[in-house]
């Protein structure tokens, strides 16, 4: 007689979607924001910050987000740019 094995269904927690508001030359103090919002957040839940209107031009993508990941990634937050959607995607990372 075989047994079937039961696959449990495993639930991704879904994005948390903020939108990144539009403040010049200081729309980083707002991305900063969520970085720290995530990092202190307990629940470690992902966070989608939505970049539509280019609020953090295609030249900081392109110069300054590599540098922004290597300041970050040490202190557990992984910062991903997904150009298709136009937004910033932030996850808490185990250390090693």
């Amino acid at each position: 007689m075989h047994h079937n094995k039961v696959k449990k269904l495993k639930k991704n927690p879904q994005p948390k979607i903020v939108d990144l508001s539009d403040n010049g030359p200081m729309t980083g103090v707002d991305f900063v924001a969520h970085l720290d919002f995530i990092w202190r957040d307990k629940s470690k839940r992902p966070i989608k910050v939505l970049n539509k209107q280019y609020q953090m031009s295609k030249e900081w993508i392109r110069n300054e987000l590599p540098h922004w990941q290597k300041i970050w990634h040490p202190r557990g937050i992984n910062i991903r740019w997904d150009r298709r959607q136009r937004s910033f995607f932030l996850r808490v990372v185990k250390i090693k």
